[in-house]
């Protein structure tokens, strides 16, 4: 018997439900198999059960291709041994990746390996290091899905918001197996304070950067939301007097989620197809209109020089029957930060974020750099959305 996949296919859900039913799991990281190392942590603050770590790049042999079942990943397996035989260093392993335009799931399966092999479907690159949390599964398919939904759970307690990569790790067992099973869940974060300080330093030079990043090195992965979300406000504030603006934007815009290239080329050639801008409005507001989050509550816009832009609910059918703005912003923010504080006072321009999600779209797509930008709407600032407009004017 086979064990269907239950993972949703876009970001908005993936967030939205904190993969609620993905068939996932996890084991101790040292047991892993893929290069990685404890993430540095205050022993006290160390949960039982849940590990962050930080995944080094890595030389990865695999075959990807959308499933709709996860026997599907069979014959790739069998293959995939075969050819890489004593190349293989470590364990089999399943990566899902999310916001691509694929039919059903975008799935790798593959083997850590000393050296490539390409060979048929087969084609090695490096994984590119990341942040997870990883928490142990022995046992069924059931119970793996259980151990994802609380390394999501724990994620969105510490403050943190998933990247769009997931990770199975079999020491036992087969992604397709109902029983038996020994596997590593390793759910990807974004670590954003780490980067937020690397783009202070760029920006603003190391005297500065080190300024507005006072206190910063006494956060951990496993800082509850609220300590994380005080801090945050305090650095926000100290940014305000050193940067400019736009300097805050160039900052702030390159702390956000990579975005998956697929998903941009595939608008990209749509706009190339037409020159019509409004075409990729439509084709993202029909999109979203199959999704949970449902389409703009404040549509995009572009006059030639302003392009108009907003974020869509995290949850729309609780967004829309939200009475008070904490529900609104607990059902329309996808940063973990702002959702899950208790009562975030943070200045808007953290908002300018989620403009460099948008950014990373847009940029390619028109052929332009958006060096300015100004926010319209926050939740931050008492708003029923966020909203931004990129100035292409010189």
């Amino acid at each position: 018997m086979t064990h269907p996949i239950t993972l949703e296919t876009t970001r908005r859900t993936f967030v939205r439900t904190g993969l609620r039913g993905a068939a996932l799991a996890g084991l101790n990281c040292c047991f892993c198999g893929l290069p990685c190392r404890i993430a540095e942590t205050a022993e006290e603050e160390a949960p039982g059960g849940v590990e962050s770590v930080v995944r080094e790049p890595t030389l990865f042999a695999g075959i990807r291709k959308p499933i709709t079942k996860r026997a599907e990943l069979e014959p790739s397996l069998r293959a995939l041994k075969k050819a890489c035989g004593k190349r293989i260093d470590g364990p089999p392993t399943l990566i899902f990746r999310f916001d691509t335009p694929v039919d059903g799931y975008d799935a790798e399966i593959g083997f850590p390996v000393r050296e490539a092999v390409d060979h048929g479907e087969i084609t090695t690159h490096t994984l590119r290091g990341m942040h997870f949390f990883s928490a142990l599964h022995e046992g069924s398919a059931a119970g793996r899905r259980t151990a994802t939904g609380g390394v999501y759970q724990y994620m969105s307690s510490k403050g943190l918001s998933p990247e769009l990569e997931l990770v199975e790790v079999y020491h036992r067992g087969t992604p397709w197996m109902e029983d038996g099973l020994h596997v590593q869940v390793m759910a990807s974060y974004l670590d954003w304070p780490g980067v937020y300080r690397n783009q202070l330093v760029r920006v603003l030079g190391e005297k500065p950067a080190a300024a507005v990043w006072t206190g910063g090195d006494r956060l951990t992965p496993h800082t509850p939301v609220d300590p994380r979300c005080e801090w945050v406000g305090r650095s926000i504030g100290r940014l305000h007097r050193v940067a400019t603006i736009d300097q805050q934007y160039d900052i702030l815009s390159r702390v956000a989620l990579v975005r998956p290239e697929e998903d941009i080329a595939e608008y990209k050639a749509m706009y190339e197809a037409t020159g019509d801008v409004t075409t990729v409005f439509e084709a993202q507001e029909a999109q979203l209109a199959t999704t949970p989050t449902g389409g703009f509550v404040d549509p995009p816009s572009f006059d030639g020089k302003t392009l108009h832009v907003s974020k869509v609910p995290r949850n729309g059918k609780a967004y829309h029957a939200a009475t008070t703005h904490t529900e609104k912003r607990k059902a329309y923010c996808f940063c973990a930060l702002v959702r899950e504080a208790s009562d975030p006072k943070i200045d808007p321009v953290f908002c300018y974020r989620a403009a460099g999600w948008a950014r990373q779209f847009w940029e390619p797509i028109l052929g332009v750099e958006l060096n300015r930008c100004t926010i319209t709407h926050s939740i931050l600032a008492g708003d029923d959305f966020c909203a931004w407009d990129y100035h292409l004017e010189t």
